[in-house]
């Protein structure tokens, strides 16, 4: 129950508390007014504030006496502390920041600290061109295990001779010697001069020199690929000072040629690796795939050429031809090189985009003899093959370069061919350098060719390829992984392979390998007997053991064999001119009909007589039974056939000349440029060297 006085309390605050409110409001409302009615009013107006403004300004302003302040701060206690000899006791105990110094830094500084790296994207070449070839050339003769066979005690002596004579050479001959004369003759003045016994004398010091820094190399951590290069050029220098049996070989080959962005490649380096240090590729090899022709008309699957047997050649030359591109637009190890041949002529093996004009033109000969300038017009162009479709003839250049800017290499070295070797003090080569390849993986000598030209060039030999068979190629570069071993990469980037692969190639043209006994039909031709057809075929016999190629004519019907063993000239390499021999031109084919020549026009008012030409056209009949067909319009055509019928009359031509001495650039006389790839129809020569014999011998 309810308290009565709770209640009572309750009722009185809800009818009267408001009013009690509102009475204390007005109350305390009354006492302001109160008091701000008796305050006194402020008594001041604005001349007394200017005045008091005027006032402090004239203290602010007004100069003071320095003694007075002087006095001033002494009166009031702050005296002189003696700074000058506080600051002169400090002097004398100077502080020292290496005790506080931490012991390990948080993290080590290096190129691109920080930056986290990707897989390199890699171009394919491009604009390849496959051409075949067949010649001679000086091969080291070599054992069951893959050594080269020291020459006979006694004809030691005249392989030195003969050495001497040609000059030195890059791969397996005397480069040091020829880079020795190259300092003394200027570039490209080194081959086909004899050595004096001081040139000797320092040659042989230049190679111990060379042994010892190769030496130096299998010190520290050098993985398997690089130690076994290295050990195998220490067995190179070796070899080197013992001459080797060397014997002419016939050559079969495929040259596959193009070009690689390298400007492309390295922005994409440089991308990839957030670095300009490493911006450069380290190119390790041109990797190459063919396929043949089957029988059906189909292609083959890809398979991998046979590096190893085309190295058995490539690396054991005592010989190398000219090269007409510089040396800065040719990375080694994307390039094989040329074996000097004694046999046959190079065609389509350089790029006439990347040659300097100036290789590419030459003025009218003065007054020489056959030694002179070979199969070169007056005042013309110098032959350069047939040009490759698609390569534009502007952009020449590319000039023979000099040391490039900001080649992070090593003073002092020269550059490094496959296999080769770096001379101490012969300058950095023809634009092209070393490099240590900082920011790199761990494990590795990373002594490798770099340039900076936009466009470089591929070139492929493929050795191996077998007679009448029809292929085509691809290529693809292969580098060193730049991120093996590394870390500071972003996920999914592999870290383990030491090598990464580009995309393959486009597929190159069909290119044929003609059998060593080919017949092409190049006219129809009256026949003795009335009723018979006859085919004038030319008939190419090449010798596979000295690489020689000769040309005969043979007149063939229906039910005849073409060709049969003839008399020919056969081309000589020491000078004594050409000799007959008898040569087997039997190509074990038999012609089933032939048709063509001149045929009459039926008669008609005003033609009485006329007559119309048709190609000669014949069916013929192959060793293994089946049917091909030659005709005129494509046998007379053909270029690789034009190739080697003007190639053996030029040999013919050049058989008084002794060409084992050719083995310099500095011959006398320029002896034309062998084939380059270009545009066709040009100035430049027509599909073949019209320039005489191959110009250069080891480099």
């Amino acid at each position: 129950m309810a308290n009565a006085t709770v209640e009572k309390v309750k009722d009185l605050g809800l009818r009267h508390g408001e009013k009690v409110v509102v009475g204390l409001a007005t109350a305390v409302c009354l006492v302001f007014v109160w008091h701000a009615v008796s305050r006194p009013t402020i008594d001041l107006t604005p001349e007394q504030v200017l005045k008091s403004a005027e006032s402090a300004k004239s203290n602010i302003n007004r100069p003071q006496d320095a003694k007075e302040i002087v006095e001033k701060l002494v009166e009031d206690g702050m005296t002189n502390p003696g700074f000058e000899k506080v600051i002169d006791r400090q002097m004398q105990t100077p502080l020292v920041a290496a005790p506080f110094k931490m012991a390990t830094p948080f993290m080590t500084p290096e190129p691109g600290a920080g930056l986290v790296r990707d897989q390199p994207t890699l171009v394919a070449p491009a604009n390849l061109y496959a051409y075949p070839g067949r010649g001679g050339a000086l091969v080291y003769d070599l054992d069951e295990e893959g050594k080269r066979i020291p020459e006979e005690e006694e004809k030691v002596e005249v392989a030195k001779a003969k050495r001497r004579r040609r000059g030195g050479g890059r791969r397996g001959g005397n480069m040091i010697a020829q880079q020795m004369m190259m300092g003394e003759m200027g570039m490209g003045m080194a081959g086909g001069r004899a050595l004096t016994p001081e040139q000797e004398a320092e040659q042989k010091k230049q190679i111990e020199a060379e042994k010892k820094r190769l030496e130096s190399m299998l010190v520290g951590p050098v993985d398997d690929t690089e130690k076994d290069k290295i050990k195998k050029e220490l067995e190179e220098l070796d070899a080197r000072q013992v001459p080797k049996k060397e014997s002419l070989v016939g050559l079969r080959w495929v040259a596959i040629t193009g070009t690689l962005d390298h400007k492309q490649m390295r922005q994409k380096y440089l991308d990839a690796l957030k670095d300009p240090a490493v911006a450069d590729p380290y190119y390790k090899r041109l990797d190459v795939e063919r396929q043949a022709r089957n029988d059906d008309g189909s292609w083959s699957d890809w398979a991998t050429v046979d590096r190893a047997a085309n190295l058995r050649i490539l690396d054991n030359l005592p010989d190398e031809d000219e090269e007409l591109t510089p040396d800065a637009v040719r990375i080694p190890e994307l390039v094989d090189p040329l074996p000097f041949l004694r046999a046959g002529y190079w065609e389509k093996v350089h790029v006439a985009s990347l040659v300097p004009i100036e290789r590419r033109r030459i003025q009218e000969p003065t007054a020489m003899g056959r030694g002179g300038m070979m199969g070169m017009g007056r005042g013309a162009m110098m032959g350069m093959g047939g040009m490759m479709p698609g390569m534009a003839d502007e952009g020449m250049g590319g000039g023979m370069g000099g040391m490039m800017p900001g080649m992070g290499g090593m003073p002092g070295m020269g550059s490094m061919g496959r296999g080769g070797m770096m001379m101490p003090g012969m300058g950095m080569g023809m634009g092209m350098g070393m490099g240590m390849g900082a920011g790199y993986g761990v494990g590795e000598n990373l002594n490798f060719a770099k340039t900076q030209e936009d466009t470089i060039m591929v070139r492929a030999l493929d050795f191996t390829v077998e007679a009448d068979t029809t292929y085509r190629f691809r290529v693809r570069v292969v580098v060193r992984n730049p991120n093996l071993g590394r870390e500071n990469v972003t996920p999914g980037v592999d870290t383990s392979a030491p090598e990464l692969f580009g995309p393959w190639s486009e597929v190159t043209d069909e290119v044929s390998m003609p059998a060593d006994v080919t017949s092409y039909a190049v006219r129809k031709t009256p026949s003795t007997d009335s009723g018979s057809e006859q085919v004038e075929f030319q008939v190419t016999r090449w010798n596979p053991e000295d690489g020689f190629t000769t040309v005969r004519v043979f007149n063939a019907g229906p039910g005849q064999i073409i060709g049969e063993p003839r008399d020919a000239p056969v081309p000589a390499t020491d000078g004594t001119g050409a000799k007959n021999k008898r040569i087997d031109f039997n190509s074990r084919q038999v012609v089933v009909d032939a048709m063509g020549g001149a045929q009459p026009i039926p008669s008609m008012p005003g033609m009485v007589g006329s007559r119309y030409e048709i190609p000669a056209l014949s069916l013929v009949l192959r060793p293994d039974g089946s049917v091909v067909v030659r005709n005129q319009p494509r046998d007379l055509h053909d270029e690789v056939r034009k190739d080697i019928d003007t190639n053996y009359k030029r040999e013919i031509e050049e058989s008084n000349q002794n060409r084992e001495n050719r083995g310099g650039r500095g011959m006398p006389g320029m002896m034309g440029m062998p084939g380059m790839m270009g545009m066709p129809g040009s100035n430049m020569g027509g599909g073949r060297n019209s320039g005489g014999r191959n110009s250069g011998g080891r480099r």
